[in-house]
């Protein structure tokens, strides 16, 4: 069994993009995100698939919905902390991995810039 802080929940980063975990099995996580940035359509939810081993966490969403496939992929991968306070964070360190340059998805990637990287926070919103 693996032990760790409850991150079931609904959980917005800076941009303003959620994540809903809705089930930890023995540290496999499930859930959904919408993106606020990007060229991820607002309003869609991705499924997200993961895995958390006490505070860290690790998930990735495919931006392949019914309606549009964007051939992207974005791993984020980091650590639950609840503050003084008892707000708790998700700080995590992401890496997107896009097929496409544009977002016509008319002039694919070379391999050295199809990868980009960045950092968010979630903030447990319950």
């Amino acid at each position: 069994m693996v032990s760790g802080p409850d991150i079931r929940g609904t959980w917005v980063n800076q941009n303003g993009s959620t994540l809903v975990i809705e089930e930890v099995d023995d540290g496999q996580i499930s859930g959904r995100f919408e993106s606020q940035k990007g060229r991820a359509a607002k309003g869609v939810e991705y499924p997200v698939a993961g895995l958390q081993n006490g505070e860290l966490v690790s998930f990735l969403v495919s931006f392949l919905s019914a309606e549009q496939n964007l051939h992207a992929i974005t791993s984020f991968s980091g650590r639950w902390e609840s503050d003084r306070d008892g707000i708790q964070r998700i700080h995590t360190t992401w890496i997107l991995s896009r097929q496409f340059e544009d977002s016509e998805m008319q002039k694919p990637t070379q391999v050295w810039n199809t990868f980009l990287t960045n950092g968010d926070v979630f903030t447990r919103t319950e």
